[in-house]
């Protein structure tokens, strides 16, 4: 798990390299931009999920790359494991989304599945 200083130093260099304001980022993601500074100056602890996907719209970044940095990462797993892990709603819920998907993407559906778990106990 990164700390909120590792945290802080990504955010920031993501939002520099891309030439945003502290302000852009805000109006885009609808956080504060006090919420943003205090992220990138280590002055808060690492948001939860909802906000960590606010944060990312406001980046322009994929939600998963933020959620990662964040350390929310689920720990890789065999495909099996993950179908055990699953409940037969959530495999249902994923075969409904696409049931021709490729296996990447049901990889990645079954991703953020771990990481709504991880999120959900972090609550």
């Amino acid at each position: 798990m990164p700390t909120k200083e590792q945290f802080a130093a990504n955010i920031k260099q993501i939002r520099e390299s891309k030439g945003y304001t502290v302000r852009q980022v805000a109006t885009y993601s609808g956080l504060n931009p006090s919420t943003i500074s205090m992220l990138e100056n280590a002055k808060r602890n690492i948001p939860k999920v909802a906000t960590l996907e606010k944060l990312a719209h406001g980046l322009k970044e994929p939600v998963n790359k933020i959620i990662e940095l964040a350390g929310y990462r689920p720990e890789a797993k065999t495909t099996n494991e993950y179908e055990n892990s699953l409940t037969d709603a959530q495999k249902q819920v994923a075969y409904l989304i696409d049931p021709n998907a490729t296996q990447e993407e049901i990889d990645q559906i079954k991703q953020l599945v771990e990481i709504a778990k991880l999120s959900k106990r972090r609550l």
